[in-house]
């Protein structure tokens, strides 16, 4: 009765790493991720800079600011064809994502993001 036992719980898969910690491990990989966003044919486009060197993980990164700063993309464009100096568009176009509270909206899409990748790969494991 104790070799099986034994057997039967040699068997039984290791238990899953709980989502927990992958959303941690993949918090701290997107941390160093750097991008940046330009707007291209009144559309908002991302660019992975430095990379985590995880595909799934930057996209995380660039999802977030197209998602966040793609709404205002008419507005940026009424900046851009202001002819403003470029101070001044600059100065313009920083009041527009504070007020628009772009840095929120970063977060909680990040999070969505990091959460849902996390999810996702628990699943395949499964």
């Amino acid at each position: 009765m104790l070799i099986a036992t034994l057997a039967l719980a040699a068997a039984q898969p290791a238990p899953e790493q709980p989502v927990g910690d992958e959303i941690v491990v993949i918090s701290r990989k997107l941390e160093s991720w750097r991008g940046s966003w330009r707007l291209r044919d009144g559309a908002v486009t991302c660019k992975t800079r430095r990379s985590t060197g995880d595909k799934a993980i930057d996209a995380v990164g660039c999802d977030a600011m197209v998602s966040c700063i793609g709404p205002l993309a008419p507005r940026f464009a009424e900046i851009e064809a202001s002819k403003a100096d470029k101070a001044e568009m600059q100065r313009q176009a920083d009041a527009m994502l504070e007020g628009a509270r772009i840095g929120e909206c970063l977060t909680a899409r990040r999070e969505a993001g990091i959460a849902a990748l996390a999810e996702a790969r628990r699943s395949e494991r499964s």
